[in-house]
This record gives C-alpha cells, structure tokens and sequence, in this order.
C-alpha cells in the first residue's frame, strides 16, 4: 500500500474515509507562568517534571514513600506543600542543586572559621600587652567580630601616631632658613624634587610639564624614609630565633632584622638577602650561619626608630644590655669557627658585620683583625677570581657579590682611617648592569602608611655605585697613602684623582640623579662625592702647596653642595635614625665651621673673597648647631657618636655653645661620669675629618678619634688639677679670723 506522504507544514491530508493516520501537531511553548526556577530541561516520565532541588517537605516524604509524586519546586511554595498545608522550605538557592548548596555551606563554615584563625595569629604574634588585652576581651564576653575590629583599629592608630613622623619637613634648630650663601643659581640640588616639594608648594595653576608633577605626587619626596615599612622582603615566616640561644623573642628578632635590612643592607651590602633568607627559612647554612645571624642582629640593636624597645642601646659594655649579648654569641661562634680553619661564606659575611659593629663602638682595631681572618679565608676560596672559585654559575654570583662586599668594605674603611689598602686589586668578576641582572643585588620595597603603594629602593644601582665609588676610594688611597706618613699628592694627581671621581658622578644612574636623589642612603653617595673632593684639596694644601684661585673654587663649590645635602637631609628624613656615614661628614662640616667662625673676622684676598662672599655668623652657628644636633641624635643610637659630639662640643666657645644647648638640650646626653668608662674602651683608628691645627706635622695618626680623645682627656685632667690648686692657694691666703 502506497503510505501517504506529509504535507510540507507537516499536517495530514486523507485521501479516503478510510484514512486512520494520527496527524502530527507542534509542541506548544511552555507556559509563561510556569516556574523556570525549579523545572529542568528534560522531560522526565509522564506526569513528572524533573526538577533541580525540591523542597525539604517533599524529600522528607519522598524518603518515605518513594512513589510519591515528585515536588514541582514552586516558590514560594511548591503544590504538595498547598496541598497537604505544610510549611515549604528549601535549603538551597533558586537555580542551586543540593551539591551546590552544599558547597556553599562549607565555605561560609571556612569563612566563619577564618575569624577564629586570624584571632589566634593575633595572639601568636602581638606583644604580651595587647595579646593580654584580647584574651581580657575573650573572657569578658565580647565576639570574635568586635575583637578583631579592635584589634585592626589599634594598628590604624598606630599607623596614624605614625604620621606626626610623616611630616612635610622638619625644621631646622636656630635659624629656619637655607643660609643665602647657599642659594646659588648653579646649585642642582635647588632644582631637585626633595627641595621643591619640601620649600615650594604645588602650583595653583598646575603643572607646565610631567617632570614638574613628579615629585609633588610621590611620597618618597613627602615623607621621611623611617616613616615607611620594608614590605619585601619580609621574615614574617622566619624561625630566627632558630639561628640564637639570645632569646626566643622571634618577634623582635624579626624587627631586628628588618631594621638591618632597612638602614644597614644597602650601605655595607655584606651579603646577598635573597640567599640569606631562604637558608634561613630551610635551615640550610651554605648562605646562613649562627654566626651571621647573632653578628646582624647585633648590628641591628641600635636603631631607635626601629628598636625602641631596646634600652642603653649605645652602652655597648653593658652585658644585659640585648647587642652586648648577641655581640658576645656572635664573639663565641666566630671562635669555634676560627679553630675548624675552613672558610665559609657566611663566616666572611659575618666578619664585615662585626667590623661594622666595632666600627661604631670605636673599637676599630679589633674590627680590623676580623676583617684581615677575613680577607685570608676568602683569598683560599678563591672568590676573588674571575670565575669566584666554583664552576657553579649560580654559586659563583653569590660568591663574587660576596667579594666585592668584603674588597669595599676594606676600601671605604683604610679611606677614611688615612692608610693603605689591604686589598690592592678588585674582586675579577664584573659587577652587571642592574637593568639587566637585577637578581645579582637583589631589591627591597617599602611602603608608607596609609598607603597601597609600593616603591622600591633601587637597591641594584645603589650598591653598584657604592661599590665603584669605593673601587675609586680604594685605587686613590693605595696611591696616596704610607702608614704613619702624611699623603702623597701632588697637583698632577689632586687632578687625576678628581677627574675619576667627575666621571663616576656623570654616569650615575638616572634614579641617583641630583633632582633625583631622595633616600638617606641616596643623599649620602653625593655627600661622599663632594667629601672627598674637600679631602683631596685639603691634601694639597696640607702638603704645601699654595691653593690658587681654581682649587678655592672647587672647594667652595663643593663645600656648598656638601652643606645643602646635608640640610636636605635633614629636612626629609631628620638625623634621628642610624646612619654611621652621616657622622663623618655632620663631624667634616661642623669643622668647617668653627674654621670659618673663627675667621670670621679675616681679611680675605679680593679674587678669593669674590667666589664666596664671606657668610654672617648667624647664619655659620646655624649650621654649626645643626651639626651639634645631628652627632646627638646620632648618639642615640651607636658608641662613637657619643664621642664624636663631644669632640665638637668642647671645641665651640662659650656663647656657641650655650646657644646650642639651648636648642638641642645637650643637657640630657651622656653624664660626665660616663666619661672615663667609655674612654677605656676606646681603640679607634678612625681619622676624624677635623682641619690639623698642627701644620708642621699633618700626620693622620694625629687626627685618630683614640688620640684626640686621650689628649682631650689630658686637658680635662690638667685644668682639674688647676681647679685643685688654685682653690688651695685661695684658702691658704685666706686671713684668719679670731
């Protein structure tokens, strides 16, 4: 039988009575109404519609009578629950399947959970004040919630007793203004964004260009440097206290470290952080040691905005004090090291942190013998060579950045003690480029409170000038130094010696630039550029050589630089946090002064006096007080600082130095009778950078902070004596009355 064919609509045509064919119609749409929320896709058995999660009624029922119709999961109430006039609720959302529901539960369980572990870390890792204050809380009833919220306010507060730090600027002692004889339009630092943005408001009418926004815009130029936190690296997961048997406070240790890595790491560059972290986080010690980590530590005991919670930070003699007993851990391991007679790179590392250390306790010397054990192992290593003694490239990296820490070091050190260098040649691996190989230095980030913001230090470019300018330091003291002997310099070499230091400040990085510079340890490699410049034409003239108008006149510009730094300084950042290279050159200018103070009333040649038209004494005192402040706060913090200051004040006269005590209330420093216990102690090689009043012998031994200081000490003894008799021969003239 021929079957009938479908019409193209797809409806049915007979073509008899006797046609029994069911014509095929089209589904109809689903209902508007008809809930979307709870219906599937499919389409299950007849009279049963599949259904994403039903409501709790019905599983109840469908547990029990599995044959039950199922729920059609209507909201807000599904039609068995109408029916049967029962309560319909569901324990899911809308389009949730009972799977996701339960996934959802368990995170907010997680989520309600996480207030709990945040709460115990808070125990973990506050002081013993505020965690007693959270468990007082816990006990009086108070949630979790509210705990927390005290708790994060509490560290907004501090954040915000934090922002009296973040001044604008700090004002200069006596007088506020930049002296005039500073203001000069050559200057380049009155063009830099610390001057600008610290004496010149943002312009009403905007900015003419970028360069013009950019400081005005950036916290580094608005904000001192101690007011920021390193924010990484960071020792957060640190067992430090793993590494010393001083205390198990890894709270503070880990403060201690941040402190060194904060205002120490990027002037001495001893060691690599990166490696020197993840050893100690492993436990390794191929770049970690017992003996490294105690001679850091007790490095870092003397910041007080760091460390204020470490009190006689300076009485390093003192043995409860917390650097005498690191320092003594640190003594006690380098021994046990010393007699194993194997050299190990953090032994090395270890021994240019206790030199630093005795460096700034004025026991130079024994310093000295650390470094020379130093320098003996790291000549057997072999880390001087090209290829730093291994066929481990990764090795190798950190061996040479070791070396050039060690070569620098020793440089920087025999500069400025006025002596030959023990190292005559530099470490053979070539410092790279940080642009290109930032991992060789690595790199530090801060940020400042209330602040989302990251800046990074430029850690790479700043230890590589460091190290260069130190190459130069080195090269220039093995040609003009003999032990014992006054520098050898002629005019041929003051010139050549200043034209390698010229071409190292031409080629300075972009972000050391002089509109550039903003941290303290950026403004201090410009200090040490203008510094030894001075030195040098004060070699020259020492040794005989009548200064004529061209070396006055790079001294003169360079002793105005040297002072405007130093006051920039001041102004950003303050000299309250450590900073050890700041005391040399504040103790360089304050002598300055006084020398100038005291000729205020010679008659200088026409051609000379045209240079620098003589400054008034107002505004010499000004920097003369600045100086005194800057060695005080400094005393705050390390040893020869204390010394230092007092060396500057016993050399002021009688109304200079009321007028500074007036403003810097030296009245609260060291007590006299500290005195002779702190001179016991001294073996300091350090030449202090003061002009000789002894022209026919310009011998630097002369100019040792230990001579000086016991020639001080001599006068003092002296004039206490003639107090004695002077009082005894009053008495004895004295009539005696009936």
């Amino acid at each position: 039988m021929e079957q009938e064919r479908p019409a193209a609509d797809g409806s049915g045509s007979g073509s008899g009575s006797g046609s029994r064919k069911r014509r095929l119609v089209p589904l109809a749409p689903a209902p508007a109404g008809s809930s979307g929320q709870g219906a599937s896709a499919g389409v299950g058995s007849k009279g049963r519609r599949q259904v994403t999660a039903a409501c709790e009624a019905c599983r109840k029922r469908k547990s029990k009578l599995p044959t039950l119709n199922l729920c059609n999961a209507e909201r807000p109430k599904c039609s068995l629950c109408v029916r049967h006039n029962t309560e319909c609720r569901y324990a899911t959302g809308p389009a949730e399947t009972h799977s996701q529901a339960l996934k959802r539960k368990h995170n907010e369980l997680q989520n309600r959970i996480t207030p709990y572990e945040e709460l115990f870390g808070l125990l973990k890792t506050k002081s013993e004040p505020e965690s007693l204050e959270i468990l007082r809380r816990i006990r009086t009833g108070d949630d979790v919630g509210s705990i927390l919220r005290h708790a994060r306010d509490g560290d907004l507060l501090i954040q915000l007793s934090l922002a009296p730090e973040a001044r604008r600027r700090y004002e200069f002692p006596y007088i506020r203004d930049m002296p005039s004889y500073i203001l000069k339009s050559d200057n380049l630092y009155l063009r830099s964004f610390v001057y600008e943005t610290t004496f010149r408001a943002p312009p009403s009418h905007g900015f003419e260009t970028e360069t013009q926004r950019e400081g005005y815009g950036d916290e580094r130029y608005l904000k001192p440097y101690h007011a920021a936190q390193v924010v990484e690296p960071n020792f957060d997961d640190a067992d430090v206290a793993y590494w010393t048997n001083v205390t198990t406070d890894n709270h503070l240790l880990r403060r201690l470290l941040t402190s060194y890595l904060y205002y120490q790491h990027p002037w001495t560059a001893a060691f690599h952080m990166d490696y020197f972290i993840r050893d100690m986080m492993s436990g390794r010690t191929e770049f970690c040691s017992s003996l490294l980590v105690n001679s850091v530590l007790a490095a870092a005991c003397v910041n007080q905005h760091m460390c204020r919670e470490v009190p006689d930070r300076t009485k390093f003699w003192v043995p409860h004090t917390l650097g005498y007993r690191f320092m003594d851990e640190a003594k006690r391991l380098w021994e046990i090291e010393s007699r194993r007679n194997i050299g190990s790179l953090p032994t090395i590392q270890a021994a240019i942190i206790l030199g630093i250390v005795a460096l700034t306790t004025a026991m130079d010397k024994i310093g000295t013998s650390y470094l020379l054990q130093a320098m003996a192992m790291s000549e057997e290593m072999g880390i001087f060579d090209a290829d730093a003694g291994t066929n481990d490239e990764s090795l190798r990296r950190v061996r040479a950045f070791t070396a050039w820490g060690i070569y620098t070091w020793q440089a920087w050190q025999r500069f400025y003690f006025a002596a030959p260098p023990h190292l005559k040649r530099a470490p053979a691996y070539p410092l790279p480029d940080p642009e290109a190989d930032s991992e060789f230095y690595g790199e530090t980030w801060i940020r400042y409170p209330m602040s989302a913001r990251l800046y990074s230090v430029n850690l790479g470019h700043l230890i590589k000038a460091n190290f260069e300018l130190r190459h130069l330091m080195n090269e220039m003291a093995l040609e003009l130094f003999e032990e014992g002997k006054p520098p050898r310099i002629d005019v041929e070499k003051a010139l050549e010696c200043k034209s390698r230091l010229d071409n190292w400040f031409v080629n300075l990085p972009d972000v050391l630039s002089p509109t550039k510079i903003v941290f303290p340890d950026h403004i201090k490699i410009h200090m040490e550029y203008y510094g030894n410049i001075i030195t040098l034409v004060r070699f020259l003239a020492q040794s005989g050589y009548t200064l004529d108008l061209t070396w006055h006149n790079i001294i003169t510009h360079a002793e105005v630089r040297l002072e405007t730094l130093l006051r920039l300084y001041y102004l950003r950042h303050s000299f309250e946090a450590y900073d050890p290279l700041l005391m040399h050159w504040l103790m360089f200018l304050g002598d300055t002064t006084l020398r100038k103070i005291d000729e205020s009333g010679t008659i200088m040649p026409p051609a000379i006096a045209a240079l620098a038209p003589p400054a008034d004494v107002e505004s010499l005192r000004s920097t003369l007080i600045l100086c005194a402040k800057g060695l005080y706060d400094q005393g705050h913090n390390y040893h020869i600082a204390v010394l230092v200051y007092r060396l500057l004040r016993d050399r002021m006269k009688a109304n200079d130095l009321d007028l500074m005590r007036t403003h810097i209330f030296a009245n609260q420093g060291p007590k006299d009778d500290d005195m002779p216990l702190m001179m016991q102690y001294i073996q300091a090689q350090w030449v202090a950078p003061i002009m000789t009043r002894d022209k026919d012998s310009p011998n630097p031994s002369k100019n040792t902070l230990d001579y000086l200081l016991r020639e001080y000490e001599k006068l003092s003894l002296d004039r206490d004596v003639q107090d004695v008799t002077d009082v005894n021969t009053a008495e004895e003239r004295q009539p005696v009355r009936s």
